[in-house]
């Protein structure tokens, strides 16, 4: 290496350890290693030498003005956040403003939001032995309700002191109101059963008559309570049943309209109200969840009103309504129980529900407004009659210018949701229409079960009342027994063939013999038996789970006109078969005549109906509900009005062309000669 060389490498050195800050670094690195006591001063000083190489304020404001192509980078990207900043908030109050916004689902009550099932607790199980239905018999099948049935809440029958314990070997009968019928348990027991119900999240509703109570009660003999004067006029009238009006209690008389050995109540006395107020108190501070008033149609009669019943000799039903039957007085009775169970659900913050059954009134509906809806602004539940036997009528048979469900939809939106749709009540009893039964649960309305409907019983008709077990004989509150009677809503629940799920002490035929006297061929074990395609019950699991979609729970309903071409069909043949005989035969005499038989012929075959409506509610699918009844003919569907494409949800009974939950392309259904009595038919709109 010559001198030149060398000396250019030991300039070039030195620049290097000028600016070998590494090497430095390493250096000071090393020389803490060797000295750790000094380690933290010199950790501070080489962490101030690391931060003098970093950019100053002063350092960047002189790179903006050598460099100021990165002033513009800095200011475009601020400019560009904030462009994406602002419209994106932008579009985001545009679709909040006018955008689909997500279906507002109502919050309801449990009355409204779940489906009742109405009991006589004397009837579903007895656990005692006694062959007589009670407390704990009903908590062991609470599972029964809330699984299989699955209903939110349950309607207790009266279960009161003197129901079914009293001297006069009748039921209905009220000794106490604060105290529980000895047959049926224990203060004890009812907590149980209150407690098991709440845990499986099932509501409890009790019944009170106080229309009238037992001659026995405590009340009478301790003159808590004013009771309802015979007065004269009355004498020529009859009661309920057909007898005589006034009841004697020391040398007085009282009036009773269910007659002796049973007194009225004077609903119109501040007193008789405080004393029925208290039982109100009473029973809500057990912890029950709402009250049914029975025979609400009865509770007060108005001082200016005529007479009562029907003259001496006429009977009680050829005079329906009677005039001392849906008075104004009733109406304001309720209201007082309204206030004060209003009281209740603000000190507790819970739900309570008041609902009102019209009672024995023995008058039907028929084609008029039900009148107990007189009681829609103080009650949340009003037990309907439109689905039940005749339409609540007893002992006549009277004829319909509509079907149930036509009559139905003349009722306003309002109205429905406060009607409690059943098909039998503890006055009416249960006659084993299916069609009805699946009506009530997919109408607008507030679907109640009566124990038994759920597998298709039918009591209407029968002359049989057991005398062993549950009635043991003994009729409802000594009506005359007939085929209409109201003991025939209190036979035993029909869980097996052999009656040993009712009471496990039957251990012969007795129970088989009271099932066969009814023709019951259906009980609760066989409907739920593994193969049984045509399952009531199955059905009725089926329709209450379904009832859950909010377009059947609350979504409003529209009529679907399907059966129009089926009748206008009958129509062009009778007008043409009319002119054939007119211009074939000539003789007026003769075509009347035929044409009368053709036209009965007709009006026989008419009793077939289709009928159809839909359950909408917006942002929800659409239901399409399809009710076919007595056809003989091929039968063609075309939903096209409403959907353009289905999916079947529920065929009962099945239907070999059509399978549960598999989606269709069209709207256009096939259904073949029907081979049963009646098809309920449920399709989703895809």
């Amino acid at each position: 290496m010559n001198q030149q060389e060398t000396t250019t490498k030991i300039s070039v050195d030195k620049e290097y350890r000028k600016y070998d800050y590494s090497k430095n670094f390493d250096k000071t690195l090393t020389e803490e290693e060797e000295d750790p006591t000094n380690c933290s001063s010199k950790l501070l000083k080489h962490q101030s030498q690391l931060e003098s190489r970093l950019l100053t304020r002063k350092d960047l404001i002189n790179l903006d003005e050598t460099e100021p192509r990165w002033r513009y980078i800095r200011i475009g990207l601020l400019i560009g956040f904030g462009i994406i900043f602002f419209g994106l908030l932008a579009a985001c109050i545009v679709y909040i403003i006018f955008g689909q916004k997500c279906p507002s689902v109502p919050k309801l009550p449990f009355w409204k939001s779940t489906v009742g099932y109405w009991l006589d607790v004397f009837a579903f199980k007895d656990s005692s032995g006694d062959l007589v239905g009670d407390l704990n018999g009903l908590t062991s099948e609470v599972d029964y309700i809330k699984t299989v049935v699955g209903a939110g809440y349950v309607i207790l029958g009266p279960i009161t002191k003197g129901f079914y314990n009293n001297s006069y070997n009748i039921l209905g009968l009220v000794e106490d109101y604060k105290q529980l019928d000895e047959a049926v348990g224990t203060m004890d027991d009812f907590r149980v059963l209150l407690k098991q119900f709440h845990k499986k999240d099932i509501k409890v509703i009790l019944t009170f008559d106080f229309n009238a109570i037992s001659i026995s009660h405590k009340w009478i003999i301790q003159n808590k309570v004013k009771l309802m004067m015979f007065d004269d006029d009355f004498k020529n009238k009859k009661s309920r049943y057909g007898n005589r009006l006034d009841v004697n209690i020391s040398h007085q008389k009282y009036y009773s309209v269910f007659e002796y050995p049973s007194i009225d109540l004077d609903l119109t006395s501040s007193e008789t109200q405080k004393a029925i107020f208290d039982v109100d108190h009473f029973w809500m501070k057990e912890g029950i969840d709402g009250i049914l008033l029975d025979n609400a149609a009865f509770f007060v009669e108005e001082e200016e009103e005529e007479g009562t019943q029907s003259n001496l000799s006429s009977t009680w039903l050829e005079n329906c309504p009677n005039s001392q039957l849906y008075r104004n007085g009733s109406v304001k009775f309720v209201e007082g129980v309204r206030e004060e169970m209003n009281k209740w659900i603000k000190e507790s913050g819970k739900e309570k529900l008041l609902a009102v059954n019209s009672g024995d009134t023995g008058c039907g509906v028929g084609d008029n407004p039900d009148p107990m809806l007189m009681f829609r602004d103080v009650a949340d539940l009003i037990i309907s009659r439109e689905f039940v036997w005749g339409r609540g009528e007893k002992e006549r048979e009277l004829t319909f210018n509509q079907t149930a469900l036509q009559k139905y939809l003349t009722y306003t939106d309002s109205d429905k949701e406060i009607l409690g749709l059943t098909t039998s009540t503890v006055h009416i009893p249960p006659y084993g229409d299916t069609l009805q039964l699946a009506t009530t649960l997919l109408l607008p309305g507030l679907p109640v079960i009566y124990y038994g409907t759920e597998i298709d019983v039918n009591r209407v008709t029968s002359q049989y009342l057991p005398e062993s077990i549950y009635p043991k004989g003994k009729s409802y509150n000594d009506e005359p027994f007939d085929k209409y009677s109201s003991v025939l809503s209190h036979m035993p629940m029909p869980w097996d063939f052999n009656g040993m799920r009712f009471s496990a002490t039957i251990n012969d035929s007795r129970f088989r013999d009271y099932l066969n006297y009814y023709n019951n061929k259906k009980v609760v074990e066989s409907e739920l038996a593994e193969g049984n395609d045509k399952s009531v019950l199955r059905l009725v699991q089926k329709l209450v789970a379904l009832r859950q979609n909010p377009s059947i729970k609350w979504g409003t309903m529209e009529q679907i006109n399907i059966d129009q071409h089926f009748r206008w069909s009958i129509a062009i043949a009778v007008k043409c078969f009319t002119c054939f005989l007119v211009l074939e035969m000539g003789e007026f005499y003769v075509v009347m005549s035929l044409l009368s038989k053709l036209t009965d012929y007709f009006k026989e075959e008419s009793v077939s109906y289709a009928e159809a409506f839909a359950r909408k509610a917006k942002g929800f699918p659409t239901f399409i509900v399809v009710l076919i009844k007595y056809f003989k003919e091929d039968y063609f569907l075309d939903l096209t009005s409403v959907c353009s494409s289905i999916t079947p949800r529920v065929i009962y009974p099945s239907h070999p062309q059509l399978s549960v939950d598999n989606a269709l392309s069209t709207s256009k259904i096939f259904i073949p000669k029907l081979i049963y009595f009646s098809y309920i038919l449920v399709f989703e709109c895809n």
